[in-house]
C-alpha cells in the first residue's frame, strides 16, 4: 500500500467565524480551542502515525506566510500553495500530484485542518483500522455516530459490518437533510455523519477524478509538469481558474462504489460556526461559554471571544459577542450559521 501522507486541507475563508477569522487568517489558523490553532492541533494528533516529513498542508496564496509561521517544524516544500480555491476536488487532485512525484505508491490520508476531536490517541486507533481496512476497498470514508438530529452535516447510509472488523459498505451519501429525516437518520443506526476524512491510495484518487471528473483530471494532467517549476505560476494559476468549483464528496465519492465507511471511534465536531463552541469548550453554570477575559453578569447561554481586552456581558442570553481584529460582532446563536451573509454585505460595502 505504501506509505501513507497525509494532506491537511486549510483553505477556505472562515466566513462563520468573523471577525476573528479572516481571508488572510481563516478558521485553521486562529486559536478557538486552547493554545494552540486548530491547524496546530490537526498536525499534533497525527503524529506519530504519520511523520511531519509526510504531512502535506494545502493552503492559499493568502495564508503561505501564516501558515510557516504556525508550523516551522514542517519542511518548507510540504505547503502546497493552490493557485487560486476551487473547492476539495481540484485540492486534493492538486496534491495528488504533489505526491505521486513523492511516492507513486502512496496512500493518501485527507482531512479538513478545523476539526475538534477531544480524544487523540483514539483518532489515531480509528484512522489505523482504516488503513488496515483499505485492502480490498476504493476508498474509506471516516463516518461519525450521530448523537443529535443534525440537518448541518451531510450523512452515509452504511450497510452491515464486515465478518472482519468495523467497516461498513457504503451504499449512498445524503445531503443535509431537514429535521424530521435527521430525526430518522438518528434512530436508525444505519446513517452517520461525513467526518470529510478520506483514506485512499493516491493512484486510485487520481483513477476516480479520470473516471467522474474528466474535466479536472484533464487540467491536472496539464498540471502535472508544471507543478515544481518556479517560473510556471501563471500558467498553473491559469489552469486552476478554468476549473470548476466542486467538492471532492459530489465529484467523486457519491458517484464511486467500492466504499467502506469506517465509524469513527472518538467524538468528534465540524466547528462550523460559533454556537459550535458549546459542544466544544466547557461552560459555566449558567451555560455561558468565554475566549479569553470576560465578565459576564445575570447573562446566560452565551459565546464571548475576545482578542484583546474585556468582554462585558449583563442581562442578556444566548447572545454571539465577539471583539477581534478591532472589529466587534453582536449575534443571535440562532443566526449564526448565516454570518456568512452578514461578511458578504461588509465585503461588498467595501467595494
Amino acid at each position: 500500500m505504501g506509505e501513507v501522507y497525509a494532506v491537511i486541507m486549510a483553505g477556505g475563508r472562515g466566513e462563520r467565524f468573523w471577525p476573528l477569522s479572516t481571508d488572510e487568517v481563516p478558521k485553521p489558523f486562529v486559536s478557538l480551542l486552547g493554545e494552540k490553532t486548530l491547524l496546530q492541533q490537526a498536525v499534533a494528533r497525527l503524529q506519530p502515525l504519520v511523520p511531519l516529513e509526510r504531512i502535506l498542508i494545502s493552503i492559499g496564496e493568502a495564508q503561505r506566510h501564516v501558515a510557516a509561521e504556525q508550523l516551522p517544524i514542517l519542511p518548507p516544500d510540504n505547503f502546497i500553495v493552490e493557485p487560486v480555491g476551487r473547492d476539495t476536488a481540484a485540492c486534493l487532485g492538486y496534491c495528488a500530484l504533489h505526491l505521486e512525484a513523492r511516492s507513486p505508491d502512496c496512500t493518501m490520508l485527507a482531512l479538513p485542518a478545523d476539526h475538534f476531536v477531544a480524544d487523540g490517541a483514539a483518532y489515531r486507533r480509528t484512522i489505523e483500522e482504516g488503513i488496515r481496512s483499505l485492502e480490498g476497498a476504493t476508498g474509506i470514508i471516516f463516518g461519525i455516530r450521530p448523537d443529535r438530529p443534525e440537518t448541518g452535516y451531510g450523512y452515509i447510509q452504511a450497510g452491515k459490518p464486515a465478518a472482519s472488523g468495523r467497516s461498513r459498505p457504503v451504499i449512498r451519501f445524503v445531503e443535509k437533510p431537514d429535521l424530521a429525516t435527521a430525526g430518522e437518520y438518528l434512530m436508525s443506526g444505519d446513517y452517520f455523519w461525513n467526518s470529510g476524512i478520506f483514506l485512499w491510495r493516491n493512484a486510485a484518487l487520481l483513477a476516480l477524478i479520470e473516471e467522474h471528473m474528466p474535466e479536472i483530471y484533464r487540467a491536472l494532467c496539464r498540471l502535472r509538469p508544471l507543478i515544481r517549476l518556479p517560473d510556471a505560476a501563471q500558467e498553473r494559476l491559469r489552469i486552476f481558474e478554468s476549473l470548476p468549483r466542486i467538492s471532492i464528496d459530489y465529484g467523486v465519492l457519491e458517484k464511486a462504489s467500492g466504499l467502506s465507511m469506517v465509524p469513527a471511534g472518538f467524538n468528534w465536531d465540524d466547528i462550523g460556526n460559533w454556537a459550535a463552541l458549546e459542544r466544544a469548550l466547557p461552560t459555566d453554570a449558567r451555560g455561558n461559554v468565554t475566549v479569553g477575559p470576560a465578565r459576564l453578569l445575570d447573562a446566560s447561554g452565551c459565546i464571548t471571544c475576545t482578542d484583546t481586552g474585556v468582554v462585558a456581558a449583563f442581562g442578556v442570553s444566548d447572545l454571539v459577542i465577539v471583539q477581534a481584529r478591532g472589529r466587534v460582532l453582536v449575534c443571535s446563536k440562532e443566526r449564526a450559521p448565516a454570518l456568512k451573509h452578514l461578511v458578504s454585505e461588509l465585503t461588498a460595502d467595501q467595494k
